[in-house]
């Protein structure tokens, strides 16, 4: 009886021990399909973010060749043709009669030159003034096209806690907003307003851009999406990313476009009082077509 007894436990010992392995071993196996799947999401994200960026970097170096084809195109037209023009003139018998219209082409080669290095380099964004820098942006969009730019600027906005590399990444995002409203939006008005956290919102610096445009379908125009058309939402959010700042689009067709950035501030700073709004506009002034959107951002139009 007892040597059945000892059996017994020693059997069921035995089938413990491989109840044990096995479920060691199911364990580890599930542990390890787990991390091979983790790994495999991982690597076709990681493969997916290469070619995302393989193809901004090819976007950027062909804008780059664009846009030193387009300088070069420039020159020769311009620059150099009127050089040459003066040239012969200094070159014939009586050029000292016609200095005056030498000197006249000279200037305007000159006032082109200028033009053409501010175009690629404003010198107002070296200066740590976000905001008067905007203003600028602002005022030249409107120039260069028929829509009417309002800035708007809530009284006491603090943009110091900006570095200049901060400063930069932020008008170059707006700068890209304000290139894609009069590329493509076929607006009438749109709007770039600057204020602080207002209420219980995260103290930092808030930028809205917003257009009447003919707007698109935010799912089909992801940011990061592959297609040339899309880089320019790719680099905003690039950008803004750089800083680590918060960058929003909203849009519908026939319902124009918004576009919401905020750069937390981390620093400590005093608080504000009263608020103003200044309101400054370009081309014609229709003060209440956008004053639903301006009042969900904390303001309204006078």
């Amino acid at each position: 009886m007892m040597d059945k007894t000892q059996e017994i436990a020693e059997l069921e010992s035995i089938l413990h021990n491989y109840t044990v392995f096995f479920l060691v071993i199911d364990v580890l196996f599930f542990v390890l399909l787990f991390c091979a799947v983790i790994f495999l999401i991982k690597f076709i994200k990681d493969k997916k973010n290469l070619h995302a960026s393989n193809e901004y970097i090819s976007y950027t170096i062909r804008g780059q060749e664009e846009e030193r084809s387009r300088i070069a195109r420039e020159l020769h037209d311009t620059v150099a043709q009127d050089l040459r023009y003066c040239k012969s003139l200094s070159e014939k018998k009586n050029a000292s009669e016609l200095m005056p219209q030498i000197s006249s082409i000279l200037g305007a080669t000159i006032q082109q030159v200028r033009a053409m290095s501010y175009n690629l380099a404003p010198p107002d964004i070296t200066q740590n003034d976000l905001a008067a820098n905007l203003m600028s942006l602002c005022a030249e969009s409107a120039e260069k096209s028929g829509i009417e730019f309002r800035f708007t600027l809530i009284d006491g906005t603090d943009t110091s806690f900006l570095t200049a590399d901060e400063g930069l990444n932020l008008y170059r995002i707006v700068q890209e907003a304000l290139t894609n409203i009069l590329k493509h939006a076929e607006a009438s008005e749109a709007t770039v307003m600057l204020r602080n956290e207002s209420g219980n919102e995260e103290k930092g610096l808030y930028i809205f851009i917003t257009d009447d445009g003919k707007g698109f379908e935010p799912k089909k125009n992801i940011l990061f999406a592959t297609g040339q058309k899309h880089f320019g939402l790719s680099g905003m959010e690039r950008r803004a990313a750089l800083i680590g700042a918060k960058i929003s689009i909203s849009s519908a067709i026939g319902d124009g476009t918004q576009i919401n950035i905020m750069k937390k501030n981390d620093t400590i700073h005093k608080v504000r009082g009263g608020v103003n709004v200044h309101i400054l506009c370009y081309r014609r002034p229709h003060p209440y077509k956008l004053g639903n959107k301006a009042a969900s951002y904390g303001a309204k139009w006078f």
